[in-house]
């Protein structure tokens, strides 16, 4: 027994490291001091990103291109990514129109909708902020480095992972259904391309063009 785990102690490690993590934001105790938003702000910075990025490089010594920090395959990247993001930009409008509750209740910040320059800021600047705390964790940390050796079921766990979060973290909502589409997509193109670039692009394509949507078609 220890010398299987000694064998595969990265995976057993890294495994330890997502499950903690997971668990901790899931169960994550606020302060009510600060904002709430805030708080979740700081702590998924810290674990969706700062951590991933230290164990990788520090603690296992690797390069990041382990965790898809890199050119990957161009090609694959690019043709996967632009397909994924048809797919999915025809389920939201069928899920949009099919379910009226998917319209009524994805919403946006006051500012958002009656601002031009925050409906920007948001796109440029949130909306990749979150895209890139994910991709570095599920479809980094997660898959690319921990479940490599699994293949294209790394795609699958990965995004049962995701889900799992979402649910311990009170998210499973209309609001969140854009990302859990695109969570597996996501995922398959980082597996595919073996880079997290070009799925952080799709991703962003992906959901620029459902804010765009929700905000013609309210």
């Amino acid at each position: 027994m220890l010398e299987t785990l000694s064998k595969n102690r990265r995976f057993v490690v890294t495994g330890l490291l997502v499950v903690f993590s997971i668990l901790f934001l899931g169960f994550f105790p606020e302060n009510d001091r600060l904002s709430p938003a805030f708080q979740g702000l700081i702590v998924s910075l810290a674990f969706f990103l700062v951590i991933p990025l230290l164990y990788s490089k520090i603690v296992l010594r690797e390069s990041l291109k382990n965790i898809g920090l890199q050119k990957g395959n161009f090609g694959a990247g690019v043709l996967i990514g632009t397909a994924s993001v048809i797919l999915a930009v025809i389920l939201v409008v069928f899920l949009a129109f099919t379910f009226p509750p998917f319209r009524a209740q994805y919403v946006f910040p006051a500012l958002i909708e009656t601002g031009f320059v925050w409906f920007v800021l948001y796109e440029l600047v949130l909306v990749p902020f979150m895209i890139i705390l994910y991709e570095v964790f599920f479809r980094g940390l997660v898959e690319l480095l921990w479940l490599k050796a699994f293949g294209l079921w790394a795609v699958f766990i990965q995004t049962g992972i995701f889900l799992g979060f979402s649910y311990l973290s009170h998210d499973v909502s209309w609001q969140r259904l854009p990302f859990l589409i695109f969570c597996p997509l996501a995922g398959f193109i980082a597996y595919r391309s073996g880079s997290l670039w070009y799925s952080f692009a799709a991703s962003w394509v992906f959901l620029f063009l459902t804010d765009i949507f929700f905000l013609v078609f309210r």
